[in-house]
């Protein structure tokens, strides 16, 4: 089974992705009486077809003793198109890396990507595994008394080693899989960091408007309400003559916050290194 995936305009004229699956299942009977081999190949039509072709076009009748013989054919079909999905998974994070900017903050589609691109490396693994398993049992016949004692020995050992190229290949796609994997997780991976870096940034400008109220707010609690007067009789605010010194001592206050703020941590990096520490 192999997943293919492509990208496509929906009706809003935002992109998504479209899949299918490839599914084939094949029966194989050898009759080791006269080497006659019965195949069937079902569930996806063109598929079917395409490895019933390959099977055709590479059969040689001094292997049909071999019951292994139709398997280098249909690996070899199934490979290749292993080596279209991951492309095709590859060219939607490649499109993704260079429009990063486009796709800023559409955690939907970022999401789809590592959802098909599991799937796809699950297909691989399962395709290594199956072929593992049929080496396997192959090695076994190759070890039987009939085998040894055949002429056509060598022939067998050519399906071995046909089977024996087509997992080193696989096992490479596996590879590619897991590098396409490791680069959608970084994708990921900054994408959340780009967010949780502009919430940072959000938090930091509402600090920093807090920040400046805040020693001017400090300084009227500390001097209350003294530099006003109001006379009820007459309806009258008096300002003290001596209002100029809340501003005296609110504006440098609020300077050396704020200077504190910005540069605090880079002198305190200077004049005490390990002062981190103690905070963290």
């Amino acid at each position: 089974m192999v997943k293919r995936v492509s990208k496509v305009l929906d009706d809003h004229g935002v992109d998504e992705i479209k899949y299918h699956w490839v599914k084939l299942n094949a029966v194989t009977r050898w009759h080791a009486s006269n080497n006659r081999t019965d195949i069937i190949l079902f569930d996806h039509p063109q598929f079917a077809l395409l490895n019933r072709d390959s099977i055709l076009r590479d059969i040689n009748p001094r292997e049909l003793g071999d019951p292994f013989w139709m398997y280098p054919s249909m690996v070899e079909e199934i490979a290749q198109l292993h080596d279209v999905t991951i492309w095709e998974t590859r060219n939607l994070l490649r499109d993704f890396e260079l429009r990063r900017a486009f796709y800023r903050f559409n955690y939907k589609y970022l999401h789809e990507i590592p959802r098909h691109m599991t799937h796809v490396n699950e297909m691989v693994y399962v395709t290594e595994s199956i072929l593992t398993s049929i080496q396997k049992h192959h090695n076994h016949f190759l070890a039987t008394d009939k085998a040894v004692d055949a002429p056509p020995r060598m022939f067998f050992l050519n399906i071995q080693s046909r089977l024996d190229s087509l997992h080193n290949m696989v096992t490479n796609l596996r590879h590619r899989a897991e590098s396409n994997n490791a680069r959608i997780q970084n994708e990921m991976a900054l994408t959340y960091n780009d967010a949780a870096r502009i919430d940072s940034s959000a938090m930091r400008a509402i600090s920093l408007i807090g920040l400046l109220f805040l020693p001017a707010a400090f300084v009227a609690a500390i001097f209350s309400t003294s530099f006003f007067n109001f006379d009820a009789p007459t309806g009258i605010w008096k300002l003290s003559s001596h209002f100029w010194m809340y501003w005296a001592v609110a504006v440098p206050l609020t300077v050396v916050t704020v200077v504190s703020w910005f540069f605090g941590p880079v002198i305190m990096d200077k004049v005490m290194p390990q002062w981190r520490r103690w905070v963290e």
